[in-house]
């Protein structure tokens, strides 16, 4: 994670905001002062506050994962039931089968489940599926039906399936953040050259300069945000001033 000063990172789409209307406002003083704050370094900039708006506002991978974990945690519970009619049989049937009771791989495979090994679980689930098509008939005599087979079959297809899912959007999760701290990163060196900049060309009015202080400007910030909040709630906030902070620590020369 980069250092955001004391910004959270949801908060600096914000701080890109203020700062923009800042620059709009001085923007001769900055244009005077350098060519590069130009027409295009307002639309990148712009362009960009969007972008880190969606990347640190969207929880849509977060929520996928916790809903697919949910799902494939049920189904594992959802076998632990077809598991023991099977090994109901299996004792049923111990005498006449080519395989004990105790070695038809039922036990194992409940064990997988119950410490969430989902591969280890499809290993142990084939096992299963080989000892019932190997005694089939004397299970049957016992009372097994094939439609039981079926059922743990799809089940187990289904817990595998979720699996990869899970794996994948996991993957892609972590993928996401690298990526998001690098935008992120960017974006926040962005923010400092204007604030910086903005401080030495308005240095001889105190007050426009002080508009460009991170120390300022995170008062604005947590300011709205109070008043967002206090309005979703119908209910008063703490002042600004009582609001902690967090202790990061702050960029050379990018805070005075």
């Amino acid at each position: 994670m980069g250092l955001y000063y004391k910004f959270r990172q949801e908060e600096l789409p914000v701080v890109g905001e203020i700062l923009l209307q800042l620059f709009l406002r001085d923007r001769e003083k900055f244009s005077n002062f350098s060519p590069e704050f130009n027409d295009e370094f307002v639309t990148d900039f712009q362009n960009r506050i969007h972008r880190v708006a969606d990347l640190t506002q969207s929880k849509t991978q977060t929520a996928e994962i916790k809903k697919i974990t949910s799902d494939l945690y049920s189904g594992l519970d959802a076998i632990l039931h077809k598991l023991e009619l099977i090994a109901a049989y299996t004792q049923r049937a111990n005498k006449l089968m080519l395989v004990k009771a105790s070695d038809f791989g039922v036990k194992e495979a409940k064990k997988m489940i119950r410490i969430r090994n989902v591969e280890g679980y499809c290993a142990k689930a084939k096992i299963i599926q080989q000892n019932i098509a190997k005694n089939l008939e004397v299970l049957k005599e016992k009372g097994y039906k094939d439609s039981l087979g079926t059922e743990l079959e799809q089940m187990t297809q289904k817990v595998y399936d979720l699996n990869l899912l899970q794996e994948q959007k996991t993957s892609e999760r972590k993928q996401l953040v690298v990526d998001n701290n690098a935008e992120l990163n960017l974006f926040w060196k962005q923010l400092s050259d204007i604030s910086k900049t903005g401080k030495m060309l308005m240095k001889e009015d105190e007050s426009k300069a002080a508009d460009y202080m991170f120390s300022c400007l995170i008062h604005k910030v947590r300011k709205i945000n109070t008043k967002i909040e206090s309005k979703k709630k119908g209910t008063s906030t703490a002042p600004v001033g009582e609001i902690p902070v967090s202790k990061e620590t702050v960029p050379e020369g990018e805070e005075s």
